[in-house]
Order: C-alpha cells, then structure tokens, then sequence
C-alpha cells in the first residue's frame, strides 16, 4: 500500500511522541493494516517510548546473565545510547509543550 509523505511523517511524529503503533493505526489509520504502519514506522529509524523501554529491560536482562566482560561492555554501550535516545525525545518533547503554552497562553 503506497502511503503519502504526509501520513508517513504524522505516523512517524505519533511514534516519537509515544504513541503505540496498534493506537495509531486504531485511532489515526484505521484503513491500514497494523504491518504498512508499524514498516512505516521503522523503516525511518523512529522507536516509541514504550518500545525502547522494552529493548532497555531486554538488555538489563541480557546483561545480568552475561558472564563474557565483552558483551556486558557491548551491551552497557548500547544501553547507554537508548537512554540517550529517551532523553532526547524527552527534552524535544518538553521544548514543544512550552512552546504550545507559550502559544496557548497559559
């Protein structure tokens, strides 16, 4: 299914914003399948908030079980770009809502 620009990149901003790819093909693209959003979604590189958490626990687990010093190490790198990454969006976030107050007045 060919999915335009501007649809692509409203998935992509919901997702960011950590909105759960089932809600967004439930609320916002009803006539599309959950797969066309959730490749839509990915294939631009953007994770949800409850996603990186996910990937976060999975790697605290993988860790806890690792007795190789090298993939600990691998892994704490990893780590360390995913809370990175929810940081970020975090402040880019927040930097959005004061501007909507701002704009709202409050």
């Amino acid at each position: 299914m060919a999915i335009s620009k501007s649809d692509s990149e409203k998935m992509r901003r919901l997702a960011q914003e950590g909105k759960q790819i089932s809600k967004i093909m439930a609320e916002d693209f009803p006539d599309m399948d959950y797969w066309d959003v959730y490749f839509e979604v990915y294939s631009a590189g953007e994770r949800s908030s409850r996603g990186i958490k996910r990937m976060i626990t999975t790697r605290l687990n993988a860790m806890a079980k690792s007795t190789s010093k090298s993939e600990r190490a691998a892994i704490a790198e990893e780590l360390h770009k995913l809370v990175w990454h929810l940081y970020s969006n975090h402040k880019t976030n927040r930097e959005k809502l004061s501007k909507i107050r701002a704009v709202l007045g409050e």
